[in-house]
């Protein structure tokens, strides 16, 4: 038995010998700043000692050391192609698989442990994700955010980490993918409630798009209880607010954060506002904010279009009115409603505003469609181009 111990000892001895050695070579390499030849005493390394934390360790050093040496070359020669494409990702991977060999593996002198060394390379994971979203190449953008968003959790960055999740549902809102962007933005604010009030918004919309009214309106109540104190960052809150207060009738708090968001002073509030006051039936409301804002900006699209929305909501309103009265064989009441001032009123100022916004941008749909109906229930002419106009957009 002890012939056997001081054979495996003497093993041990050999082998963590050898490791020593290969990894000074390497070491040595990598002070004279000799990256490729680093690599190759490596590759020796690996192939002897495979379960050594300290060669894996140094694995990840020299990984680090090969995405910074294609870095200079590309900055010399831009039209160079990167040598060692995956070289933060294999990084990555050593520094886990060191830590999974022996949690306390400790560096040679000058080189990085495992925990710096992953919070090293979350800013170039983000770069390389931002890079990758920005070519349209989805699936390795988000592969990146989440290495990232790793990386800087382990570096205790929450705030950075959920800034990465934020990111990354972004992506998801572009792919169309709302099951996976809500998953990213819950865990954005769970990791950092108060990164940013956006997350909360987008959030607000996916539960909307839900049928979630119970988490639309946690959410906003979450927000308010995060961003009380800061109304700069409430104000972008405004928008789903009004939509919500809207979508569940409580019409006193939606004119309450109506006004709160006209007095923040944003111009494109006064469009949103009008909006919903005309959604829930405030015709007066919204026009005395779109005439204010008119008096400043009289040429201004989106203003002009949301007081031809104004009206032709009203006289929708009015036609259900009138249908109902039908519905309940209250004949007088329905032709009351149809001869009256108010109807034909209605009609001719949707037609007026609609026309007025069309001359300052002709291709918008939703415009153009309240055009072309008011022109033909008051019988005028619809001219060609208009209808050519609306179906372009609507074959598209």
């Amino acid at each position: 038995m002890k012939k056997w111990m001081l054979v495996l000892v003497a093993l041990f001895v050999s082998v963590s010998a050898f490791s020593q050695s290969c990894l000074d070579d390497v070491w040595q390499c990598l002070k004279a700043n000799q990256i490729p030849k680093a690599k190759k005493f490596m590759e020796s390394c690996m192939a002897e000692n495979p379960d050594n934390a300290a060669v894996w360790l140094m694995q990840a050093n020299v990984n680090i050391n090969l995405y910074n040496y294609d870095l200079e070359r590309q900055k010399k020669d831009p039209s160079v192609a990167l040598r060692y494409p995956n070289a933060l990702e294999d990084a990555y991977a050593a520094f886990l698989k060191a830590v999974e060999l022996d949690k306390n593996v400790t560096p040679k002198t000058g080189m990085l442990g495992a925990q710096d060394g992953q919070k090293l390379l979350a800013d170039p994971f983000k770069d390389k994700a931002m890079a990758a979203e920005d070519k349209g190449k989805y699936d390795e953008a988000l592969k990146y955010y989440d290495l990232a968003a790793k990386c800087y959790e382990l570096g205790g960055l929450k705030p950075n980490a959920a800034a990465m999740y934020y990111y990354s549902a972004k992506v998801y809102i572009k792919m169309q993918d709302n099951g996976n962007s809500t998953k990213m933005l819950e865990k954005c604010i769970s990791m950092s409630p108060s990164i940013t009030p956006y997350a909360y918004d987008e959030l607000y919309y996916n539960y909307k798009d839900m049928n979630d009214t119970v988490k639309c309106g946690e959410i906003l109540a979450k927000a308010q209880k995060v961003f009380g104190e800061d109304p700069e960052k409430l104000s972008v809150l405004y928008a789903s607010t009004m939509d919500y207060y809207s979508m569940i009738g409580d019409q006193e708090k939606l004119l309450a954060t109506c006004d709160k968001a006209i007095a923040s002073g944003n111009p494109e509030m006064i469009s949103r506002c009008a909006t919903y006051l005309s959604n829930a039936k405030q015709y007066a409301k919204a026009e005395q904010i779109l005439r204010d804002a008119l008096a400043k900006t009289p040429n201004n699209f989106d203003l002009l279009k949301q007081m031809a929305y104004r009206y032709a909501l009203e006289y929708y309103d009015l036609m259900d009115q009138r249908k109902a009265a039908m519905d309940s064989r209250r004949y007088d009441e329905a032709n009351k409603i149809y001869q009256g001032p108010e109807r034909k009123a209605a009609m001719e100022n949707a037609h007026e505003w609609a026309q007025k916004a069309y001359e300052q941008k002709s291709d918008d749909l939703e415009n153009n469609l309240i055009l072309r109906e008011m022109k033909t229930l008051l019988q005028l002419e619809v001219p060609q181009e208009l209808n050519d106009k609306i179906n372009a957009r609507i074959q598209k």
